[in-house]
């Protein structure tokens, strides 16, 4: 909480386990005619079992990961709740990271997982720095391709392919045995 009795002159660092979050809660205060301003942070361990990556609205062809405990910002007893700078919140993956996943900083929605006002800043294999505009309820999920499996490949077109190298294939092997056949025949006809 920063009050009328308490000055701070940078911006303030909340952590929690796996998190940590960058907020100008000395601009906030000078924003509002009490000039004091208090931030509540949390971090919860098992939300992610409850608002579940799955409610991440992307193309059916991805698996969805959360990559992070779920948090929460507000300002509590905060009549002007405008940000002055953008709120940084740095996530530590809880999950191993695959560098050709896409990263994405998500808020909660209602039912839903968005990606409104919020972007990535910096990441590496151990962290990633999420930009906001705005204070809700945010994680970061991971979006991968699916593994590449042969029922894949089953659409129109490459089923024709498939089609045509199998007539291709069947043919040879027929034409093979054929040859095969008579050279037995040949060969135990003159041995005879």
């Amino acid at each position: 909480m920063v009050g009328p009795l308490v000055y701070l002159d940078q911006i303030t660092q909340l952590d929690t386990t796996n998190s940590s979050m960058d907020i100008d809660l000395i601009g906030i205060a000078r924003n509002n005619n009490e000039r004091s301003a208090a931030v509540a942070f949390m971090s919860y361990n098992t939300m992610e079992n409850l608002l579940k990556p799955d409610f991440f609205n992307t193309p059916e062809d991805t698996i969805k990961t959360m990559m992070s405990t779920v948090i929460s910002a507000t300002l509590p007893k905060t009549t002007n709740t405008t940000l002055t700078k953008p709120v940084n919140f740095t996530f530590r993956h809880i999950r191993e990271f695959d560098p050709s996943g896409s990263l994405s900083c998500v808020n909660w929605n209602i039912s839903e997982w968005i990606v409104d006002g919020c972007s990535v800043l910096e990441t590496n294999r151990h962290y990633t720095v999420c930009s906001c505009d705005h204070l809700s309820i945010f994680a970061l999920i991971m979006q991968t391709s699916h593994p590449y499996y042969v029922s894949d490949m089953l659409s129109q077109s490459n089923l024709q392919l498939l089609l045509l190298i199998f007539v291709y294939v069947t043919v040879g092997v027929v034409f093979s045995l054929a040859l095969l056949t008579l050279v037995i025949f040949i060969a135990v006809y003159f041995h005879v």
